[in-house]
C-alpha cells in the first residue's frame, strides 16, 4: 500500500488506473474483488483518496470511486489525488510498517499450530485422513501462512489454492500432473480447469494442508477432507456455508470439524460470531439446517455491508452493543416474515389433489399397504439389520449419519 502511494506521488498526476493496479499486484483474489464490486453502492463516490491504510481487503476495495457514466470500464478508472493527504498517509503507513515488523510472529498465527494439533487429533479419533483446508481472504496472508507452516514442521505438506494458482509450487504440481496424465485422456482444453484439478489431487494424495482463498469455496469437492479452519471468518454467512460445504457434503464419511478463529477481546467480533451461529445456524451440527434461514435474507453482501458499517462507525462498547441489537432485531423480523410468507405461498398453491394426499393419515397408509409393500418392508429390515433403527408402528427407519462438530 505504501509503495502504491509512493508511485502516485512520484508520477505527480491523477492518471492512475487503480483497479487494474490492484489486480496486477494480486493483493486480493479476483473472485472476492468481483463479489465486492458487484454490490450496489459499495463504491465510494468521493474521488479523493482518504485513509487507504485500513487493513481489511474489503475496506480497501470500498475506497474505489464510482465510475462515471461515460467511462467504458473499471480498468479506465481515474482518480483525483489530494497530495497533502497522500504524503500524510505515506508517513502513517511507514509507522505501521515499523510497528508490524517489531511484532515478529503474531499470536493468531502461533495459535494456528495449536488449532491444527487439536483438529488432527480429532481426525485420528474418527479414523479420518489428517487433512485440513484453511480459508483466508488475502493472498498475502495465504503466502505468509505457508511460509510459517513450512518453517514449523509442515515443509512439503502445504499447497496453495487461489484465483490464479500461479505460484512456483502450483506450477510444478501442474506440470507433474500433465506429465502423469498425458495419455489418460483426463486433461481438458482449459488450463484453469487442469491446474485446479492438479492441485486438488495433490492435496488429496500427498499434501496435508491446503491454504485457500474464497476461490476454493465453490465448485470443488473436498469430501476426502474433514477439517475446516476459518482463519479469516467472513461476515457473509453464505460464504461460510459455501466453505464448509466443500467438505461437509453428501459422500463425506466422517464428521466435519470446523475451527473458527475469533478475537475474544473484540466485542464486535464476538457479536458477529453470535449472529452467525445463533441466527444463521451455521455451526449447530445439522447438515443443511441453515438453508431456510440463509434463503430468508435478501443478500449476504447486504448483511456483510451492515457489519462493515458497525466496525467503521462504532467506537465504544455501548455503541457496538446497540448497533448489533438493532441488526439482530431486524434479522429476527426479516427471517420470520420470509419463512411465514414462504410457507403460506406453498400451502395456497397446492391443488386439491395434493391437499387430499396430505390429509391421508397413518391408519389409511397402513390399510392401503399391499402385500408387495409389506414384503419390501421386510426385505428392507433384513438388509439394514444392525445398521438402522426401525419403527414398525410409524413405518419409518433412520440411518445414523455423520454430523457437524464445531470447535471455537
Amino acid at each position: 500500500m505504501r509503495n502504491r502511494l509512493i508511485l502516485m506521488r512520484d508520477k505527480k498526476n491523477g492518471d492512475i488506473p487503480l483497479v487494474e493496479q490492484l489486480l496486477t499486484e494480486e493483493e486480493m483474489d479476483e473472485d472476492l474483488l468481483d463479489s465486492i464490486l458487484a454490490g450496489d453502492n459499495l463504491l465510494e463516490t468521493d474521488p479523493i483518496i482518504e485513509n487507504t491504510s485500513m487493513d481489511s481487503t474489503i475496506e480497501e476495495a470500498t475506497e474505489l470511486p464510482e465510475l462515471e457514466e461515460n467511462q467504458p470500464s473499471s480498468s479506465a478508472l481515474k482518480i483525483k489525488i489530494d497530495w497533502k493527504k497522500l504524503s500524510t498517509e505515506i508517513d502513517e503507513l511507514e509507522r505501521y510498517i515499523q510497528w508490524a515488523r517489531s511484532i515478529g510472529v503474531d499470536t493468531k498465527t502461533r495459535s494456528l499450530l495449536q488449532a491444527l494439533e487439536i483438529g488432527f487429533s480429532r481426525m485420528v479419533e474418527m479414523g479420518a485422513a489428517q487433512k485440513v483446508v484453511i480459508f483466508t481472504e488475502s493472498r498475502r496472508t495465504q503466502t505468509y501462512l505457508k511460509e510459517f507452516l513450512d518453517a514449523n514442521g509442515f515443509t512439503g505438506k502445504v499447497v496453495l489454492f487461489n484465483g490464479t494458482n500461479s505460484d512456483a509450487d502450483s506450477t510444478q504440481i501442474y506440470e507433474r500432473w500433465l506429465e502423469t496424465n498425458k495419455d489418460t485422456g483426463r486433461t481438458s482444453g482449459s488450463k484453469t480447469v487442469n491446474i485446479r484439478t492438479a492441485i486438488i489431487e495433490h492435496f488429496r494424495d500427498q499434501a496435508s494442508v491446503m491454504i485457500a482463498t474464497e476461490a476454493a469455496a465453490e465448485g470443488i469437492n473436498l469430501q476426502f477432507c474433514s477439517l475446516v479452519v476459518n482463519f479469516d471468518l467472513p461476515w457473509n454467512p453464505q460464504r461460510i456455508e459455501q466453505r464448509i460445504g466443500r467438505c461437509h457434503r453428501y459422500g463425506q464419511q466422517h464428521d466435519v470439524v470446523v475451527i473458527n478463529f475469533l478475537n475474544e477481546s473484540n466485542a464486535a467480533d464476538q457479536r458477529v460470531y453470535e449472529l452467525l451461529n445463533s441466527k444463521f445456524n451455521l455451526f449447530n451440527g445439522v447438515f443443511g439446517a441453515s438453508d431456510d434461514v440463509l434463503g430468508s435474507i435478501e443478500s449476504g453482501v447486504d448483511f456483510e455491508r451492515r457489519i462493515l458499517d458497525i466496525y467503521q462507525e462504532c467506537r465504544s462498547l455501548e455503541e457496538i452493543q446497540k448497533a448489533f441489537q438493532r441488526l439482530q432485531a431486524e434479522l429476527d423480523q426479516t427471517i420470520q416474515n420470509r419463512l411465514k410468507d414462504t410457507r403460506k405461498i406453498l400451502l395456497e398453491n397446492f391443488d386439491e389433489d395434493v391437499h387430499s394426499r396430505l390429509r391421508t393419515n397413518l391408519m389409511d397408509t397402513r390399510e392401503r399397504m399391499d402385500r408387495f409393500s409389506q414384503m419390501f418392508w421386510l426385505v428392507t429390515q433384513h438388509i439394514l439389520d444392525g445398521k438402522a433403527s426401525f419403527d414398525n408402528q410409524a413405518l419409518t427407519f433412520s440411518i445414523p449419519s455423520p454430523g457437524l462438530n464445531h470447535f471455537s
